[in-house]
């Protein structure tokens, strides 16, 4: 092969690499929609927290996902609350509970930087019916009124950013087609869930309240701040999981990852076009 036609056939690679690089920024703005943040080890996690989790007396709750609390791991009434098998209470600050810790954080950030979305109002029962997509309120404290619905439709992905606290009131009700793992909700500080049924994989900064005879299908993952307890209330006869799985969950690539991907793709197309032509030049040159 020779020169000629090796700086030809680089070339064509380098503009193949540009031209990947400036179509991936092309592309429209609904395909860098929500995306689920990567749980890693926390996927496992029913319950996690960041200063305790304490259990209902009576009859206990049932949580699907492990149990667990780091780096104080104070644990209390289990029992007679419990994990349903295959799951397990972590009673210390092991190293599964460290790296749950280190991953929910990381969720809290992704979710983070998804931005605000669509403003709605903090009513949750003024809002209608939504779909997936990426979701902030008004003030940044929704609240669920007691007796109320919140209805989410749709097989994609919801992220809910909220600024502070949320609140779902007793008798309060979220349902739907969406499929409750793929709820998230961002809580910047503590979130108290006293409703019939809620749903969704809840990370908060702060604690996470549980309250008597409120169910939750999805996670309660708390403390991602400096301090942040789980407590579930009441006399138990309660559950709380449904997300949790075995191992860590794989790990999806979030927009801003996928920005820097497609950026230095065509930085390296534009370099090495300028490379060659560079080397062409000095060849005629000479």
């Amino acid at each position: 092969m020779t020169k000629t036609m090796r700086r030809v056939r680089a070339c064509r690679y380098a503009h193949v690499l540009l031209g990947v690089g400036f179509a991936l920024l092309c592309v429209p703005s609904a395909t860098w929609a929500q995306v689920a943040p990567p749980l890693g080890t926390a996927a496992a996690f029913g319950v996690l927290a960041n200063s305790a989790v304490t259990g209902a007396t009576g009859s206990g709750v049932v949580v699907s996902g492990e149990v667990g609390s780091s780096p104080t791991p104070t644990i209390s009434n289990f029992p007679p609350s419990r994990t349903a098998t295959p799951f397990t209470v972590h009673f210390s600050n092991d190293g599964v509970v460290q790296q749950a810790r280190v991953d929910e954080i990381a969720a809290y950030n992704a979710l983070l930087i998804q931005g605000p979305g669509t403003v709605i109002a903090d009513n949750l029962a003024t809002v209608g019916v939504l779909t997936p997509g990426i979701y902030s309120f008004t003030v940044g404290a929704p609240d669920l009124p007691a007796g109320a619905t919140l209805t989410l439709n749709g097989a994609g992905v919801f992220v809910f950013n909220v600024a502070s606290s949320l609140t779902a009131n007793v008798n309060s009700v979220v349902a739907g087609t969406a499929n409750p793992c793929n709820i998230y909700w961002r809580v910047g500080s503590s979130a108290t869930l006293n409703g019939v049924n809620f749903r969704g994989i809840v990370i908060a900064n702060a604690s996470i309240t549980v309250g008597s005879s409120a169910n939750l299908e999805g996670s309660a993952l708390a403390g991602t701040g400096a301090t942040g307890a789980v407590t579930m209330a009441g006399a138990g006869g309660n559950t709380i999981g449904g997300c949790s799985v075995s191992g860590a969950g794989v790990p999806t690539l979030p927009e801003w990852a996928m920005i820097a991907l497609s950026l230095l793709l065509a930085l390296a197309g534009a370099i090495t076009i300028r490379r060659r032509l560079s080397q062409t030049g000095s060849q005629v040159g000479l």
